[in-house]
């Protein structure tokens, strides 16, 4: 690893425990790090943490232990997750926890902060640096996170592609409406998204209109500049402060031909 990525995982590390004690302690909470020196045999780093509150009060050690247990805890939480969306999410008032099921049926409770710090966009930017990035690299074959000479957590080289964004999505709209689209690449293989145009921009669909779809597979003809005038089911998706959008054809109400050009 050269010093440029040695550097980029140091900072994303610093930035990561710098969003676990923000999750755990409040926004005013302040990080500092320190390089304290590399050791040989293996890459390394120590890295010394100043965190204080808003008066600046260093915290006690029992309050960094907390911290760990965030980090900890976080890591665990994208192992169990596997890389995919929660399948379930259910908050637990009184305990301060979250009940969370993942894509296999399997159940975890974690704490609030644990689920803010994974959550995260910067949380999940900088753990991709410092976990995925860096074992896909030739050579790293695991990443262990250790507090003076404890270990605190281990990640295998096969476990760090399970470090992904992996914040919820919210619906935010879902509505048909009736529209008028150019066809601009039909798709004729099965479950394959086709291209379309609405006069103003260029997107792709699924079509799932069985009976347009079974006319289709019986040979109907297209051309260049046909029309269909369709219902769009149009579902737009929150994941955090991005937003998304997914159309699919309902209903084609019409299939109209292309212009064509007179020879003289």
């Amino acid at each position: 690893m050269d010093v440029y990525e040695a550097s980029a995982n140091m900072i994303a590390f610093s930035e990561f425990v710098v969003v676990a004690a923000k999750s755990q302690f409040g926004p005013d909470t302040e990080v500092r790090a320190e390089v304290s020196g590399f050791e040989r045999g293996s890459f390394v780093t120590d890295i010394i943490f100043q965190v204080s509150g808003a008066a600046n009060t260093i915290f006690a050690a029992a309050t960094t232990k907390q911290l760990w247990e965030v980090i900890r805890g976080s890591i665990e939480f994208w192992k169990f997750l596997r890389g995919l969306k929660p399948k379930h999410l259910e908050h637990n008032i009184p305990s301060q926890t979250i009940t969370v099921t993942n894509n296999d049926g399997q159940i975890l409770q974690v704490s609030n902060s644990t689920v803010n710090l994974v959550f995260s966009e910067k949380g999940s930017a900088a753990v991709g640096q410092f976990v995925r990035h860096a074992l896909e690299r030739q050579g790293m074959d695991k990443l262990e996170i250790a507090s003076e000479s404890e270990r605190i957590v281990e990640i295998s080289q096969s476990e760090s592609q399970y470090f992904l964004p992996v914040l919820p999505s919210q619906t935010v709209t879902d509505v048909i409406i009736p529209m008028a689209l150019i066809i601009e690449a039909p798709v004729f293989k099965e479950d394959n998204k086709w291209r379309f145009s609405d006069g103003a921009q260029s997107f792709f669909a699924n079509v799932e209109d069985k009976t347009f779809l079974a006319r289709v597979n019986a040979g109907e003809r297209f051309g260049k500049g046909d029309i269909l005038l369709a219902e769009v089911r149009i579902n737009q998706q929150q994941t955090g402060m991005k937003l998304s959008a997914d159309r699919s054809i309902i209903r084609v109400r019409e299939h109209k031909s292309g212009p064509t050009q007179l020879s003289i």
